[in-house]
């Protein structure tokens, strides 16, 4: 099994081949990933989802509800808070921000995975959730990540732990250079 999370470098690169086209799009990609959303989840998102710079979103899948706070970040491309808030206050309050489906999010994902150069098997939507869960994992641990994802049960964060071969192996050349 290859990996199933995107380098930071190749988050950078399809968050700019989005922003470069069209700024919904890049917002997207953006809020999947910085709050770990599937792809449904992210089109069904209107302007009661925010408030005083924070989104509320009830999980699919028998997740709990979230309320996290936009994120704020010195490079543009991650700087949510300062992009999609004043979207959102463009839209009325019942209004979806992003009015398209979860197919049509799917293949947003595949058409910037690929100008970006990102691999074929990591340019669906579901990989911005890998990616921050890992990255989670790995600076703030599993039940901090568990509860940001809003996962009920430790069982489903735990699957962001599966690493691929190479990475594994990586580790293994890492650790035994001691």
């Amino acid at each position: 099994m290859g990996k199933q999370s995107l380098s930071r470098d190749e988050l950078l690169a399809i968050l700019a081949a989005a922003r470069a086209k069209r700024e919904r799009d890049w917002l997207m990609i953006l809020v999947a990933f910085a709050h770990g959303l599937r792809a449904t989840e992210v089109v069904q998102l209107a302007r009661d989802n925010f408030a005083d710079g924070f989104i509320t979103v009830q999980r699919l899948k028998g997740s709990k509800r979230t309320t996290q706070p936009l994120i704020e970040h010195e490079n543009e491309l991650l700087n949510e808070r300062k992009f999609l808030f004043d979207y959102a206050l463009k839209c009325a309050p019942k209004q979806r921000l992003f009015p398209l489906t979860r197919q049509r999010f799917w293949q947003i994902v595949q058409e910037y995975g690929a100008s970006a150069g990102i691999p074929e098997h990591l340019r669906h939507p579901h990989v911005m959730k890998h990616t921050i869960g890992m990255q989670m994992i790995h600076s703030a641990g599993i039940e901090n990540t568990r509860q940001y994802l809003g996962h009920e049960s430790i069982s489903s964060t735990g699957e962001y732990l599966i690493v691929g071969d190479d990475d594994a192996s990586a580790a293994a050349r890492a650790a035994l250079k001691f």
